[in-house]
């Protein structure tokens, strides 16, 4: 085994890190290894943040949340934007108070910014929110920003990709601001953490099986009951629509009138939709640094890596 790890940090404050694709086990593995390890989760799982969000996002169940303590899981009320910068200031808040109290912190989810954010340590930039210049924005399509800010800040663009409205309208506004990138804006500083990050490596049918088990399981427990209810309690269907996947096609389902016929081309769709965006998040996730992809199934294997990481003997 190594003796060095890249992500490493003076302070000599450990974080296991778990990432992976959606569907892939993040969470089971997370809670086995959190009560093996003495260990709490923050969640970096950008629409978990969400009260009320709970089938569409496959958040840990109260049972699970019982077991191990979770931080920024139901965090916010839906319908507001958490920026990226709020997230890594509350994830560095919970993180040091885990590691404060003697306990073994777990960093799991699978938004790759948030991620990226707390082990690189961005330095996020100081502009506040123009609410006429978002208001003005969120009416384009998300091709249109995704072109728009191409045009001003390529490796931002492709940093978020074409499909996260949210994000791309803070790129942009940035850039309104201060005439500066984002991409420039966010730069690295000394690491926080000295991190061991566990990348779940689950191969390409098998995931996808899992994906089309997951979205058949969530129909059943009542996922477009749960978007009408947010509905129905004031969240626009606008936000929800910028949230992807789940939540944009159970708004469109909703507005084409509903049908069994409809339901089954949702339910079809929406697979196909999540085997793609499973496939960008893996292309996310090779891109990082000191990844070790260890089998969703592996807690043997998995358990000594951490053991060994934990005792200063890798």
């Amino acid at each position: 085994m190594r003796k060095k790890f890249p992500l490493e940090s003076r302070s000599g404050n450990k974080l296991i890190v778990i990432i992976g694709p959606t569907s892939s086990g993040k969470t089971s593995l997370a809670l086995k290894l959190a009560q093996l390890f003495n260990g709490e989760i923050v969640s970096a799982d950008s629409r978990q943040l969400y009260r009320g969000l709970t089938i569409g996002t496959g958040k840990a169940t109260r049972a699970e949340l019982r077991r191990v303590p979770h931080h920024l899981i139901d965090w916010k009320n839906p319908g507001k934007t958490v920026s990226l910068a709020q997230y890594k200031k509350a994830a560095d808040s919970a993180l040091a108070h885990i590691i404060k109290s003697g306990r073994n912190a777990f960093l799991v989810g699978g938004t790759p910014l948030y991620v990226r954010a707390v082990l690189d340590n961005y330095q996020m930039p100081a502009v506040a929110p123009d609410k006429r210049f978002r208001a003005r924005h969120e009416k384009f399509s998300v091709s249109l920003l995704h072109k728009m800010l191409h045009a001003v800040d390529p490796n931002a663009a492709k940093d978020i990709g074409p499909y996260n409205a949210r994000r791309l309208i803070r790129a942009l506004e940035v850039w309104h601001v201060s005439k500066r990138k984002f991409s420039d804006l966010k730069k690295q500083s000394e690491h926080r953490y000295t991190s061991l990050v566990l990348g779940l490596d689950c191969p390409r049918v098998e995931l996808y099986r899992r994906i089309d088990r997951r979205v058949d399981q969530r129909m059943k427990r009542g996922m477009i009951s749960e978007v009408k209810t947010l509905l129905k309690n004031g969240v626009s269907a606008r936000w929800l629509q910028s949230l992807g996947l789940e939540y944009r096609a159970i708004i469109s389902y909703l507005a084409e009138g509903e049908s069994p016929k409809q339901k089954e081309k949702l339910v079809q769709s929406l697979k196909y939709a999540i085997h793609d965006f499973a496939r960008r998040q893996l292309v996310w996730y090779r891109k990082f640094p000191d990844v070790h992809w260890v089998a969703p199934d592996d807690i043997t294997h998995t358990r000594i890596m951490i053991k060994h990481f934990l005792n200063d003997t890798w």
